[in-house]
């Protein structure tokens, strides 16, 4: 049997690795009001503007909140050629066409995505690249993204936008934490199985992450295992409960593009209040985002896009029924199997999702969810596959799921708390009867409750605790939190939500947050400032639940 060294060195079939070309900066960009893409798409195009990439467009002054195309052209110059390029944009909004040289990449309809586009060989010298973006929301143009999602969907390139040579992907499965035995799989090549030596768990207390040197690049990834088990969560053996936020890869002014220092601030605020985990809500996290949960120690939850997919209330507002629809369901196999693909060497994923508040009580449902849990577990990634439920007992799409996860939102969706006693009750009595209902059903999977929150206007007080002020939202919280922690059959909880942000504005179906020109139900506000429950949730995430 060859030895992991020799294996390493054999596995360097691409050559000497090669110098990203990074193609941030400026770009020409001239913004067509009202018009799609294919109406606009001209790489000869007027430029009115110099704008940078990676930004959000439509949260500019010129603008802001405007839907339309954006046109981008930039010149750049390579010292030395490329075999086989890819073009890799991590994250954008919400379909792209792109050319480089005149030459036509086509469009490429996966917001939030990593998109690694096939560019083939580039000489020395200048060239020249092309981008038209769309950010207008119709269907049929548009599937993956509807009017009716609850978040806001920006215009422009969120993150980086680069040219790398092509080479095969690497995938690192932990196949025995306790001795460092992994498997590393080169793409289209050998798998092989290798003890890492003297090597460190990963967890959220010891974020220990390793390097080896395959196919010409540097893999990192952490040596850890996740497992659900016995109707609990354990992560290396030990029993783990999840306890953090619902977080949006957003920020107030500028949208989508948030800054590595925004992304290590909220990390730092999680764990500063204790927490250990972030729910992805609801599309691919960027690779960035995804580094800093490795390097902190953050358990992720990746979710590929969707929202309340097939539901009576969405479809009756805004058809089809995207569940009915042969394209649709096809699309999410692919950005699904692409996300974990993407996302596999990170140690901080634990958990792959889809299809937010899907219609889980009907079976045109189940069919495309058990498709994309096959899809998920084919790539055999070693993460627990699940989805948020918000159909409660009619639900019949968990039956292959490792996690049953709950969104739930007693006494204020709809707006009805009544005294503080009986919204006590109420909340008491709704998960505990939720949970119950489900444990009875799947005695050996781990329950959760993924989503549960309530909006709260930072500086709103008043002694009634009126709904919206920060004393209701610290009321509801600890009601929350009080049921969920004396419960031993559940395994986690993440609050909905970690922040303000921007949501329908006056675009999409009717919402609570309309009022609001965005959601409020952050723990912290729209600038990052804590309300008055972040204590209580600091209380709580510092107090060990009850366990059986």
């Amino acid at each position: 049997m060859k030895t992991f060294q020799t294996f390493l060195s054999l596995a360097i079939a691409a050559g000497a690795a090669f110098a990203d070309i990074d193609l941030g900066g400026s770009w020409s960009f001239r913004f067509e009001d009202g018009k799609p893409l294919e109406e606009v798409a001209n790489g000869d195009f007027t430029a009115t503007d110099v704008v940078p990439v990676p930004a959000c467009y439509d949260m500019m002054p010129k603008w802001y909140m405007k839907r339309g195309t954006g046109l981008y052209r930039r010149t750049f110059t390579l010292d030395a050629p490329m075999a086989d390029a890819l073009l890799v944009v991590d994250g954008m909004g919400v379909r792209a066409k792109f050319e480089l040289d005149g030459k036509d990449f086509g469009v490429h309809p996966y917001p939030y995505a990593r998109l690694e586009i096939p560019v083939g060989a580039l000489s020395a010298g200048e060239h020249v690249i092309f981008a038209a973006i769309d950010n207008i929301l119709k269907w049929p143009r548009v599937k993956l993204a509807r009017p009716y999602y609850d978040f806001y969907f920006y215009g422009g390139f969120y993150h980086g936008v680069k040219l790398v040579e092509k080479r095969p992907k690497v995938f690192v499965r932990t196949l025995d934490y306790k001795t460092g035995k992994v498997e590393v799989e080169v793409e289209g090549g050998e798998k092989r199985t290798m003890e890492i030596p003297d090597f460190k768990l990963w967890s959220p207390d010891s974020p220990n992450l390793t390097t080896i040197d395959v196919a010409g690049r540097k893999v990192r990834f952490g040596i850890r295992q996740i497992e659900a088990k016995g109707g609990k969560i354990y992560l290396n053996g030990e029993e783990l409960f999840l306890k953090g936020f619902n977080r949006h890869e957003s920020e107030w002014l500028n949208g989508a593009a948030t800054s590595d220092a925004l992304m290590i601030q909220d990390i730092q605020r999680l764990k500063a209040l204790g927490g250990n985990f972030i729910r992805g809500a609801h599309y691919q996290q960027c690779e960035r985002f995804l580094d800093l949960c490795d390097e902190n120690g953050v358990l992720v939850w990746e979710e590929s896009l969707g929202w309340g997919n097939g539901q009576d209330y969405t479809c009756k507002s805004f058809p089809p029924n995207e569940l009915t629809d042969a394209e649709f369901c096809d699309m999410q196999i692919k950005q699904t199997r692409d996300m974990v693909r993407a996302s596999f060497n990170h140690p901080s994923v634990v958990i792959y999702g889809f299809l937010n508040e899907c219609a889980s009580g009907k079976q045109e449902c189940k069919v495309l969810v058990d498709r994309l849990i096959e899809t998920i577990r084919a790539e055999r990634s070693g993460r627990l596959v699940t989805f948020a439920c918000n159909v409660g007992s009619r639900d019949v799409c968990n039956e292959n799921t490792d996690l049953v996860s709950i969104n739930a939102y007693p006494g204020t969706i709809p707006m009805q708390p009544g005294t503080e006693v009986e919204l006590e009750e109420n909340v008491r009595k709704t998960f505990n009867e939720v949970v119950a209902m489900f444990r009875k059903r799947y005695p050996e999977k781990p329950i959760m409750v993924s989503e549960c929150g309530c909006g709260a206007v930072f500086g709103l007080r008043g002694e009634y605790a009126s709904p919206t002020t920060e004393e209701f939202q610290e009321e509801y919280l600890k009601d929350i939190m009080e049921t969920l922690w004396t419960n031993p059959d559940v395994s986690g909880f993440s609050i909905w939500q970690m922040n303000d942000g921007r949501t329908r504005e006056r675009f999409g179906g009717k919402a609570v947050s309309s009022m609001f020109g965005g959601s409020v139900a952050g723990v912290f506000d729209r600038q990052r400032r804590p309300k008055l429950s972040a204590e209580t949730v600091r209380r709580f995430f510092n107090m060990k639940p009850q366990s059986k």
